[in-house]
Protein backbone atom coordinates (compact mmCIF):
# COMPACT_ATOMS: atom_id res chain seq x y z
CA UNK A 1 0.00 0.00 0.00
CA UNK A 2 1.45 3.79 -1.11
CA UNK A 3 1.55 6.37 1.47
CA UNK A 4 -0.65 8.84 -0.32
CA UNK A 5 -1.44 12.53 0.95
CA UNK A 6 -3.69 13.77 3.56
CA UNK A 7 -3.37 16.80 6.20
CA UNK A 8 -5.56 14.51 8.46
CA UNK A 9 -3.01 12.02 9.33
CA UNK A 10 -1.12 13.45 12.00
CA UNK A 11 -3.73 15.92 13.10
CA UNK A 12 -6.39 13.37 15.01
CA UNK A 13 -4.15 12.28 17.75
CA UNK A 14 0.12 13.41 18.50
CA UNK A 15 0.38 11.50 21.76
CA UNK A 16 3.79 12.11 23.24
CA UNK A 17 6.05 8.68 23.59
CA UNK A 18 6.51 7.27 26.92
CA UNK A 19 9.66 7.48 28.55
CA UNK A 20 12.24 5.08 27.61
CA UNK A 21 15.92 4.54 25.88
CA UNK A 22 14.54 2.18 23.32
CA UNK A 23 11.44 4.55 22.30
CA UNK A 24 11.84 7.71 19.51
CA UNK A 25 13.12 11.07 20.59
CA UNK A 26 10.67 13.14 21.68
CA UNK A 27 9.92 16.00 18.77
CA UNK A 28 12.39 18.72 20.16
CA UNK A 29 10.75 21.82 21.01
CA UNK A 30 13.02 24.94 19.97
CA UNK A 31 13.85 27.64 22.26
CA UNK A 32 13.34 31.66 21.06
CA UNK A 33 16.77 31.89 19.77
CA UNK A 34 16.62 28.31 18.57
CA UNK A 35 13.75 29.75 16.03
CA UNK A 36 15.44 32.58 15.09
CA UNK A 37 18.73 30.72 14.08
CA UNK A 38 16.79 28.20 12.35
CA UNK A 39 14.72 30.42 10.21
CA UNK A 40 17.59 32.86 9.54
CA UNK A 41 19.53 29.99 8.15
CA UNK A 42 16.20 28.01 6.06
CA UNK A 43 16.37 27.17 2.85
CA UNK A 44 13.90 26.20 0.10
CA UNK A 45 12.66 23.22 0.26
CA UNK A 46 9.62 21.13 -1.55
CA UNK A 47 7.89 22.44 -4.76
CA UNK A 48 6.48 25.15 -5.70
CA UNK A 49 5.21 26.90 -9.04
CA UNK A 50 3.37 30.32 -9.81
CA UNK A 51 0.58 29.66 -11.58
CA UNK A 52 -0.93 33.02 -13.94
CA UNK A 53 -4.27 33.69 -15.27
CA UNK A 54 -6.29 36.65 -15.43
CA UNK A 55 -3.58 38.99 -14.92
CA UNK A 56 -2.46 38.07 -11.74
CA UNK A 57 -0.21 35.16 -9.87
CA UNK A 58 -1.16 32.01 -7.35
CA UNK A 59 1.26 29.49 -6.42
CA UNK A 60 1.22 25.93 -5.90
CA UNK A 61 3.21 24.45 -2.79
CA UNK A 62 3.34 20.47 -2.69
CA UNK A 63 4.38 19.64 1.79
CA UNK A 64 5.42 17.30 3.60
CA UNK A 65 3.02 16.36 6.26
CA UNK A 66 6.16 14.70 8.94
CA UNK A 67 9.53 16.76 8.66
CA UNK A 68 12.54 17.67 10.71
CA UNK A 69 12.73 20.91 12.57
CA UNK A 70 15.28 22.04 10.64
CA UNK A 71 13.00 21.70 7.39
CA UNK A 72 10.14 23.21 9.33
CA UNK A 73 10.92 26.72 8.28
CA UNK A 74 10.28 28.38 4.77
CA UNK A 75 13.22 29.57 2.62
CA UNK A 76 13.29 32.60 0.93
CA UNK A 77 11.52 31.91 -2.48
CA UNK A 78 8.55 30.22 -0.33
CA UNK A 79 8.79 33.21 1.96
CA UNK A 80 8.50 35.22 -1.10
CA UNK A 81 5.11 33.78 -2.38
CA UNK A 82 4.00 33.73 0.89
CA UNK A 83 3.95 37.29 1.22
CA UNK A 84 3.11 38.08 -1.78
CA UNK A 85 -0.37 35.94 -1.74
CA UNK A 86 -3.94 37.51 0.07
CA UNK A 87 -5.38 33.70 1.17
CA UNK A 88 -3.88 30.52 2.59
CA UNK A 89 -5.59 27.18 0.72
CA UNK A 90 -4.84 24.42 2.36
CA UNK A 91 -6.69 20.57 2.73
CA UNK A 92 -7.95 21.01 6.11
CA UNK A 93 -7.63 24.25 8.76
CA UNK A 94 -6.26 22.71 11.30
CA UNK A 95 -7.14 24.88 13.97
CA UNK A 96 -10.86 24.95 13.00
CA UNK A 97 -12.21 23.14 16.40
CA UNK A 98 -15.49 21.97 14.06
CA UNK A 99 -12.68 20.09 11.66
CA UNK A 100 -10.54 18.62 14.78
CA UNK A 101 -14.03 16.97 16.07
CA UNK A 102 -15.00 15.38 12.79
CA UNK A 103 -11.30 13.66 12.91
CA UNK A 104 -11.57 12.83 16.42
CA UNK A 105 -15.32 11.60 16.16
CA UNK A 106 -15.65 7.52 17.84
CA UNK A 107 -15.54 4.51 15.53
CA UNK A 108 -19.43 3.21 15.04
CA UNK A 109 -19.99 0.86 17.66
CA UNK A 110 -21.15 -1.76 15.77
CA UNK A 111 -18.02 -1.34 13.35
CA UNK A 112 -15.67 -0.95 16.52
CA UNK A 113 -17.50 -4.24 18.00
CA UNK A 114 -16.27 -6.29 14.58
CA UNK A 115 -12.47 -4.70 14.88
CA UNK A 116 -12.29 -5.60 18.31
CA UNK A 117 -13.26 -9.17 17.41
CA UNK A 118 -11.48 -9.50 14.40
CA UNK A 119 -8.43 -8.52 16.67
CA UNK A 120 -7.74 -5.76 14.50
CA UNK A 121 -7.85 -3.09 17.29
CA UNK A 122 -5.66 -5.26 19.38
CA UNK A 123 -2.82 -5.47 16.98
CA UNK A 124 -3.03 -1.95 16.16
CA UNK A 125 -2.83 -1.09 19.95
CA UNK A 126 0.09 -3.45 20.17
CA UNK A 127 2.13 -1.73 17.48
CA UNK A 128 1.32 1.65 19.24
CA UNK A 129 2.54 0.36 22.25
CA UNK A 130 6.17 -1.08 20.55
CA UNK A 131 6.22 2.69 19.03
CA UNK A 132 6.24 3.75 22.63
CA UNK A 133 2.74 5.36 22.87
CA UNK A 134 1.02 5.88 25.96
CA UNK A 135 -1.70 2.81 26.71
CA UNK A 136 -5.07 3.97 25.48
CA UNK A 137 -3.62 7.06 23.45
CA UNK A 138 -6.60 5.88 20.54
CA UNK A 139 -9.14 4.98 22.32
CA UNK A 140 -11.19 8.31 21.41
CA UNK A 141 -10.99 7.50 17.51
CA UNK A 142 -11.90 5.38 14.86
CA UNK A 143 -9.71 2.77 14.53
CA UNK A 144 -9.18 3.48 10.75
CA UNK A 145 -7.93 6.98 11.85
CA UNK A 146 -5.51 5.19 14.45
CA UNK A 147 -4.01 3.24 11.27
CA UNK A 148 -3.35 6.27 9.60
CA UNK A 149 -1.85 7.85 12.71
CA UNK A 150 0.87 5.00 13.52
CA UNK A 151 1.94 4.87 9.85
CA UNK A 152 2.93 8.97 10.17
CA UNK A 153 4.10 8.42 13.65
CA UNK A 154 5.99 5.53 12.46
CA UNK A 155 8.81 8.16 11.09
CA UNK A 156 9.52 9.38 13.89
CA UNK A 157 12.75 6.27 14.39
CA UNK A 158 14.41 8.38 11.53
CA UNK A 159 13.53 11.47 13.08
CA UNK A 160 10.47 12.95 11.01
CA UNK A 161 7.35 13.93 12.70
CA UNK A 162 3.96 15.06 12.75
CA UNK A 163 4.94 18.17 15.39
CA UNK A 164 6.71 19.76 12.40
CA UNK A 165 4.55 19.18 9.96
CA UNK A 166 4.79 22.00 6.85
CA UNK A 167 1.04 22.24 6.72
CA UNK A 168 1.29 23.29 10.20
CA UNK A 169 3.98 25.81 10.06
CA UNK A 170 2.15 27.51 6.77
CA UNK A 171 -1.23 27.55 8.80
CA UNK A 172 0.68 29.01 11.86
CA UNK A 173 2.17 32.03 9.67
CA UNK A 174 -1.43 32.75 7.94
CA UNK A 175 -2.69 33.41 11.35
CA UNK A 176 0.45 35.29 12.46
CA UNK A 177 -0.04 37.76 9.54
CA UNK A 178 -3.91 37.46 9.61
CA UNK A 179 -3.86 35.97 6.13
CA UNK A 180 -7.41 34.30 5.73
CA UNK A 181 -7.63 30.47 5.44
CA UNK A 182 -9.41 28.57 3.05
CA UNK A 183 -10.01 24.91 3.11
CA UNK A 184 -9.92 23.03 0.03
CA UNK A 185 -11.80 20.03 1.35
CA UNK A 186 -13.55 18.77 3.99
CA UNK A 187 -12.84 17.18 7.23
CA UNK A 188 -15.67 14.63 6.86
CA UNK A 189 -14.39 13.48 3.44
CA UNK A 190 -10.45 13.08 4.52
CA UNK A 191 -12.10 11.40 7.30
CA UNK A 192 -13.76 8.56 4.47
CA UNK A 193 -10.78 8.14 2.84
CA UNK A 194 -9.20 6.91 5.87
CA UNK A 195 -11.50 4.39 7.00
CA UNK A 196 -13.26 3.96 4.40
CA UNK A 197 -17.35 4.36 3.82
CA UNK A 198 -18.49 0.28 4.87
CA UNK A 199 -16.97 -2.09 7.30
CA UNK A 200 -15.22 -3.96 4.43
CA UNK A 201 -13.33 -1.06 3.62
CA UNK A 202 -12.12 -0.04 6.22
CA UNK A 203 -11.26 -4.02 7.03
CA UNK A 204 -9.09 -3.61 3.38
CA UNK A 205 -7.36 -0.23 5.04
CA UNK A 206 -6.44 -1.18 8.36
CA UNK A 207 -5.16 -4.32 6.81
CA UNK A 208 -2.69 -2.62 4.35
CA UNK A 209 -1.84 -0.96 7.55
CA UNK A 210 -0.84 -3.65 9.89
CA UNK A 211 0.78 -4.82 6.57
CA UNK A 212 3.11 -1.58 6.02
CA UNK A 213 3.57 -1.34 10.22
CA UNK A 214 4.75 -5.02 10.76
CA UNK A 215 6.82 -5.44 7.72
CA UNK A 216 8.34 -1.19 7.99
CA UNK A 217 7.27 -0.88 4.02
CA UNK A 218 5.38 1.86 4.94
CA UNK A 219 8.01 4.05 7.16
CA UNK A 220 10.34 3.03 5.03
CA UNK A 221 8.35 4.77 1.69
CA UNK A 222 7.43 7.11 4.18
CA UNK A 223 11.17 8.56 4.52
CA UNK A 224 11.43 7.69 0.62
CA UNK A 225 8.88 10.47 0.28
CA UNK A 226 10.42 12.63 2.87
CA UNK A 227 13.98 12.46 1.38
CA UNK A 228 12.04 13.53 -1.85
CA UNK A 229 10.84 16.37 -0.11
CA UNK A 230 13.60 17.92 1.50
CA UNK A 231 15.49 17.82 -1.35
CA UNK A 232 13.83 18.86 -3.92
CA UNK A 233 13.63 15.95 -5.82
CA UNK A 234 10.86 16.93 -8.78
CA UNK A 235 12.41 14.21 -10.99
CA UNK A 236 11.22 11.25 -8.46
CA UNK A 237 7.76 13.10 -7.61
CA UNK A 238 6.96 13.44 -11.06
CA UNK A 239 7.45 9.44 -11.13
CA UNK A 240 6.34 8.80 -7.96
CA UNK A 241 4.01 5.74 -9.06
CA UNK A 242 6.61 4.12 -11.14
CA UNK A 243 8.62 3.26 -7.61
CA UNK A 244 5.62 3.68 -5.13
CA UNK A 245 4.09 0.40 -3.66
CA UNK A 246 0.92 1.40 -4.22
CA UNK A 247 -0.36 -0.29 -7.58
CA UNK A 248 0.00 -4.09 -7.19
CA UNK A 249 -3.85 -5.07 -6.91
CA UNK A 250 -7.32 -3.55 -8.06
CA UNK A 251 -7.77 -2.00 -4.31
CA UNK A 252 -4.93 -0.50 -4.01
CA UNK A 253 -4.80 0.88 -7.83
CA UNK A 254 -8.45 2.49 -6.62
CA UNK A 255 -7.42 4.02 -3.25
CA UNK A 256 -4.56 5.70 -4.97
CA UNK A 257 -7.04 7.50 -7.65
CA UNK A 258 -9.09 8.81 -4.36
CA UNK A 259 -6.88 9.61 -2.37
CA UNK A 260 -5.03 11.61 -5.29
CA UNK A 261 -6.22 11.76 -8.75
CA UNK A 262 -9.98 12.05 -7.53
CA UNK A 263 -9.00 14.82 -4.71
CA UNK A 264 -7.06 16.84 -7.42
CA UNK A 265 -9.66 17.44 -9.71
CA UNK A 266 -11.87 18.97 -6.85
CA UNK A 267 -9.14 21.35 -4.94
CA UNK A 268 -8.40 22.34 -8.72
CA UNK A 269 -12.27 23.32 -9.45
CA UNK A 270 -11.75 25.42 -5.62
CA UNK A 271 -8.24 26.71 -6.77
CA UNK A 272 -9.54 28.55 -10.11
CA UNK A 273 -12.99 29.65 -8.85
CA UNK A 274 -11.41 31.20 -6.29
CA UNK A 275 -7.76 32.20 -8.66
CA UNK A 276 -10.66 33.78 -11.26
CA UNK A 277 -12.17 35.86 -8.50
CA UNK A 278 -9.40 37.65 -7.98
CA UNK A 279 -7.17 36.20 -4.92
CA UNK A 280 -3.76 35.66 -5.04
CA UNK A 281 -3.63 31.97 -3.45
CA UNK A 282 -0.59 30.47 -1.80
CA UNK A 283 -2.18 26.49 -2.45
CA UNK A 284 -0.12 24.55 0.29
CA UNK A 285 -0.67 21.05 0.13
CA UNK A 286 0.34 17.24 0.14
CA UNK A 287 3.44 17.50 -2.59
CA UNK A 288 1.86 14.09 -3.72
CA UNK A 289 -0.71 16.08 -4.88
CA UNK A 290 1.60 17.83 -7.97
CA UNK A 291 2.51 14.80 -9.09
CA UNK A 292 2.32 13.83 -12.85
CA UNK A 293 -0.32 14.33 -15.42
CA UNK A 294 -2.96 14.17 -13.12
CA UNK A 295 -1.26 16.32 -10.44
CA UNK A 296 -2.41 20.49 -9.62
CA UNK A 297 0.05 21.96 -12.29
CA UNK A 298 -0.93 19.96 -15.01
CA UNK A 299 -4.66 20.16 -14.43
CA UNK A 300 -4.32 24.16 -14.11
CA UNK A 301 -2.41 24.00 -17.08
CA UNK A 302 -4.59 22.11 -19.17
CA UNK A 303 -7.21 25.16 -17.83
CA UNK A 304 -5.12 27.70 -19.36
CA UNK A 305 -2.89 28.77 -16.52
CA UNK A 306 0.72 29.54 -17.36
CA UNK A 307 2.52 27.50 -15.13
CA UNK A 308 6.33 28.53 -13.86
CA UNK A 309 8.45 26.31 -11.41
CA UNK A 310 10.15 28.25 -9.11
CA UNK A 311 11.17 25.18 -6.46
CA UNK A 312 13.81 23.45 -7.21
CA UNK A 313 15.02 25.96 -9.34
CA UNK A 314 14.58 24.36 -13.55
CA UNK A 315 18.19 24.09 -13.63
CA UNK A 316 18.26 21.77 -10.54
CA UNK A 317 15.77 19.79 -12.09
CA UNK A 318 17.92 19.34 -15.08
CA UNK A 319 19.99 18.10 -13.46
CA UNK A 320 18.12 15.17 -11.76
CA UNK A 321 17.24 13.99 -14.86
Amino acid sequence: MGLHSSAAWGQAATPPPAASSSCPVAAHMPSAPELKDIARTATDRGFLWQVTSNGHSSWLYGTMHVAKLNWAFPGPLIRAALHQSDTIAVELSLSDPATLQVLRDKEDPARLQHLVDTHRKARLDEIAAQQCLPPHAFDALATGMEAAALVSLSGRKDGVYPDYAIDSVIQGYARSVHKPIVPLETATAQRQLLIGTTAAEEDALIDDALHDLSSDTGRKELLAIATMWANSDLNKLEHYREWCDCLKTTQEKAHTKAMLDDRNIEMAKKIIQMHTGGHKLFVAVGALHMSGPNGLPALLRKEGFKVTQIVPAPSATASQL
